[in-house]
């Protein structure tokens, strides 16, 4: 008889746990889902500044900035159009006017001083200090927004990441010096801040819309924001050669595709961890950099290459192990 409870409870036991599974594996596949599609639109974004790079000198980074989102904006608008059959917002959908001003000023200020950095600095340089410093300021802005302490993991990821950029960003093969770096350094940094209070803001909106809808928010806000100024500086640089065709891909491969994936991708992972896997980029820009702009990594900046490199792996495989541990636990 207690052999029959014994094998009874064991297949009660069993049959529990099989069910138990179904939401824990939901949930470690939504989140391996966003860390997907975060590291994609990594890859997309580290296209940015080599693309960038190729328009003509008398294009000014607001100029580029304006017309990046504008494409990314629209071509995102006809997706949102074309998904919900002409119905461009849910009933459900609220949208707060603080949020709006937040996310198109973060937005606007990210492209013009990123764009602004990598004429000054290069893109090698602007690219490290921007995505370097973008998830700490995310650490600090959700600290401040959500009262949430990051671990102990996060900040060491993050400072072995942080360290690495900043190597390779003084590697000695780069040719712009002095007050140049300086000031394309400076912008960046104020482009990782923007780019980290986006993140903030457009988490915050999710709550209230889809990830859809908050992308078309943020391009099209930002655009809105940054067209006016353009249009004083002129748009003459159009009928350039090469320049039609350098900005629907810049708008539509490297803005409007991996902006979705991102925003879609932080709906399954915290904001300062998203910023963590999109640090790939800068790992795509200095390959794009060696490959297409002939730029050479010295000793010191392939110790820091390798530094981002093992930064976001150390990050990776600790959260992965963590998520496979806690559901081990949940199933026991």
């Amino acid at each position: 008889m207690t052999l029959k409870k014994t094998l009874s409870k064991n297949v009660c036991y069993h049959l529990l746990t099989e069910k138990d599974k179904i939401p824990i594996l939901l949930v470690m596949n939504q989140y391996a889902l966003g860390a997907s599609q975060v590291l994609v639109a990594g890859v997309l974004w580290g296209t940015s500044g080599t693309i960038a790079s190729f328009f003509p000198h008398s294009v000014s980074p607001l100029v580029i900035g304006a017309l990046r989102l504008a494409v990314g904006g629209l071509c995102l608008t006809i997706i949102l159009g074309v998904t919900t059959k002409g119905v461009w917002f849910a009933p459900t959908t609220k949208i707060y006017p603080k949020h709006v001003l937040l996310v198109a000023f973060s937005i606007a200020l990210t492209q013009v001083m990123i764009f602004l950095g990598v004429q000054l600095a290069g893109v090698t340089i602007a690219t490290m200090v921007f995505i370097g410093s973008a998830p700490l300021f995310s650490g600090i802005f959700s600290w401040i927004r959500y009262k949430r302490n990051q671990k102990p993991i996060w900040w060491i990821s993050s400072s072995i990441v942080i360290i690495g950029c900043l190597l390779m960003a003084i590697s000695d093969n780069s040719e712009v010096r002095g007050a140049l770096i300086m000031k394309g350094s400076a912008s960046a940094l104020l482009a990782g801040a923007g780019w980290a209070m986006a993140g903030v803001v457009i988490k915050e909106m999710q709550k209230s819309a889809s990830s859809l809808e908050t992308t078309v928010i943020a391009l099209s806000s930002g655009a809105i924001l940054l067209l006016p100024f353009a249009f004083i500086q002129g748009f003459s640089c159009l009928g350039e050669p090469s320049v039609i065709e350098l900005t629907l891909v810049l708008g539509v491969i490297a803005t409007a595709f991996p902006y979705l994936l991102f925003n879609m991708g932080m709906m399954g992972v915290p904001v300062p961890h998203a910023y963590l896997y999109g640090l790939i980029e800068p790992l795509v820009a200095s390959m794009l950099g060696m490959l297409l702009l002939k730029e050479r990594l010295s000793l010191v900046g392939i110790v820091g290459y390798l530094l981002v490199s093992g930064g976001l792996l150390l990050f990776t495989l600790w959260e992965l192990s963590l998520n496979q541990s806690s559901a081990q636990k949940n199933l026991r």
